[in-house]
């Protein structure tokens, strides 16, 4: 069967002497991994479409019995200049991209990914935007397309005074008191309320977020240590500690 169909290229490899092995999620058909024959031939009719981040329209031949799929065409849809010009959102786009390599399953199509993807990219690549707070704004998405998104009330969040409060790892539940049977992450009011807006409201709410550095580095260590135990061992820990250390964050929540 032949399938048309809008991707993302979240891998891209060589195989064997003239092709490469690309990974992508795609809309209609979720996480596929395709080869493309000649890709790195002189006669390479792909050209940069299979850069790790690009968006493009793809025409994949599929079979049910093959494990890897033959991609036969492929041309732009977007070009993100906003990001590969710019160490750190290259390096938050990488980050999701190796999220979703880790996190789903091949041939498992999923809409609302395949759009949360495409709509961080875009966010990531217009560089008036705050990129980490659009890195954790896909992660807490993620959380949800996955099944084990936060689960909080508006009057939770808001019973949390000046001093502070806790997230219960296990549930997403945001409270005023530490619960001993609940695994638990102390964080200040100010954190607390940003990662139920960053969860809760509209995107474009989220891209005009202000936040202190204080703030932030609380917030991403709320946002990572929440989908670390969910995912446990599926987490990708060493693309993690690259990541903080190229955007200097502290684990430590404030």
């Amino acid at each position: 069967m032949v399938v048309r169909t809008e991707a993302i290229v979240l891998k891209s490899t060589p195989f064997r002497e003239t092709s490469r092995l690309v990974t992508l999620y795609t809309l209609k058909l979720g996480k596929l991994t395709t080869v493309a024959r000649g890709a790195q031939s002189r006669k390479n009719q792909f050209g940069s479409t299979l850069q790790v981040l690009s968006h493009v329209q793809a025409v994949i031949y599929t079979r049910p019995t093959r494990s890897i799929q033959v991609l036969t065409n492929c041309s732009h849809i977007t070009v993100y200049p906003g990001i590969s010009h710019d160490l750190k959102r290259l390096a938050i786009g990488q980050r999701i991209c190796e999220l979703v390599l880790a996190l789903t399953e091949e041939g498992v199509d999923s809409p609302e990914i395949f759009h949360l993807v495409t709509r961080t990219l875009s966010a990531l690549g217009d560089p008036a935007t705050h990129a980490v707070l659009v890195q954790l704004y896909f992660q807490l998405h993620l959380a949800a397309a996955l099944g084990f998104g936060p689960s909080f009330t508006r009057d939770e969040v808001e019973r949390v005074d000046d001093s502070g409060g806790y997230l219960m790892l296990d549930t997403g539940t945001i409270s005023r008191e530490k619960d001993n049977g609940s695994r638990s992450l102390a964080a200040s009011r100010s954190v607390l309320r940003a990662f139920a807006i960053l969860y809760k409201a509209d995107f474009d709410v989220i891209l005009r977020m202000q936040l202190t550095e204080k703030q932030r580095r609380g917030l991403y260590t709320l946002v990572t240590r929440f989908m670390r135990y969910h995912v446990q061992e599926a987490y990708p820990e060493r693309g993690e500690e690259v990541l903080s250390q190229i955007l200097g964050l502290s684990p430590k929540v404030q």
